[in-house]
């Protein structure tokens, strides 16, 4: 896995899409300069947000990974499926944020009374 050549392709299919690094880092939740590191090489997305970029793009998770366009055309199946896993790691993403506001509230709670 040549990750110089993953991040070339992912500022390729970010131009493609005539965004900017600031752009894609506030569609995705993270810094522009986190949407940099990946563009460079120098680290690369984790594997849900690799999924949803999959998705974003119209491209096969298996051509980000290899840095280049393998088909122009997803497999209808493939592309359902990647949905469904971006779907699922947002739910997963929303079910975390929860917890942590309900934990963060709780201990604000306790500090409260506490006093």
């Amino acid at each position: 896995m040549n990750q110089k050549k993953i991040g070339e392709f992912l500022k390729e299919l970010r131009k493609e899409k005539g965004l900017t690094q600031e752009q894609l880092a506030e569609k995705f939740y993270v810094s522009n300069r986190t949407v940099s590191r990946w563009e460079t090489g120098s680290n690369l997305p984790d594997i849900s947000t690799l999924i949803e970029l999959a998705d974003f793009y119209n491209c096969d998770i298996r051509e980000i990974i290899n840095g280049e366009r393998k088909s122009e055309n997803m497999n209808e199946e493939e592309k359902k499926n990647l949905k469904a896993v971006a779907e699922y790691a947002e739910e997963d993403k929303a079910t975390l944020l929860k917890r942590v506001r309900t934990t963060s509230i709780v201990a604000l709670l306790r500090l409260c009374c506490a006093s």
